[in-house]
């Protein structure tokens, strides 16, 4: 039975450590880790490479450094999952249980600033972390990571943007937390197709229309 060397077990156990020491900064220490973020991506190609490099080679050492690589995945993983959003305070109330972004939603706004707050007090939408694909006047914001954001941008003044949708799983529910949390939201409506949708103001006065999801 071939046991681990020394060097061997230092190189798995190094990426659970790490999660531990920045857990602990980030945590207790009020340490911004988000500058790793390309370190970690940096350090996760060179150990998948020198894993493959022992993989060829028929090196001893192969199995542990793609342990190592498997860990630092996680740390990266990890650490981006915590800066996906401005914020790691949860919303106090969210509609992401009522309401779906079916694609990325823009809407035009004068302010983004000031309408992003009612994007996230009304509706429990969680502001994203600025990101470079977007512009820096414009805000994502976000139910949960995974879906779809609304996407807020200054007014284009030569292209009209359509108007921006919601799906709901229960309109009737939907509709009735909207007025329960202050929203201005219209009567229900009923289309050609018998598809049943109702029209709401957000902050800003701009349509937002809530459409049943069949």
């Amino acid at each position: 039975m071939h046991v681990p060397s020394l060097p061997s077990i230092a190189i798995v156990l190094a990426p659970f450590v790490l999660w531990g020491l920045l857990f602990i900064l980030s945590e207790y220490g009020n340490v911004s880790i988000k500058p790793l973020i390309p370190w970690l991506v940096v350090l996760c190609w060179v150990l998948y490479g020198t894993a493959v490099i022992g993989v060829i080679a028929n090196r001893h050492w192969r199995f542990a450094i793609f342990s190592a690589y498997s860990g630092i995945a996680l740390v990266y993983s990890w650490v981006k999952g915590r800066y996906f959003f401005a914020s790691n305070v949860k919303p106090s109330r969210s509609l992401a249980s009522v309401l779906v972004v079916p694609e990325p939603m823009y809407v035009g706004v004068r302010d983004v600033a000031t309408t992003s707050r009612w994007y996230t007090e009304k509706l429990g939408l969680r502001k994203l972390s600025p990101a470079d694909d977007i512009g820096p006047d414009a805000v994502a914001l976000q139910f949960e990571p995974g879906k779809y954001p609304v996407i807020l941008v200054p007014p284009d003044p030569i292209t009209s943007r359509p108007v921006p949708v919601f799906f709901a799983r229960n309109i009737v529910k939907a509709r009735k937390r909207l007025i329960a949390d202050g929203v201005s939201a219209g009567q229900l409506q009923q289309d050609r197709q018998g598809t049943k949708f109702f029209e709401l103001l957000d902050g800003e006065g701009n349509t937002v229309e809530v459409c049943e999801r069949t």
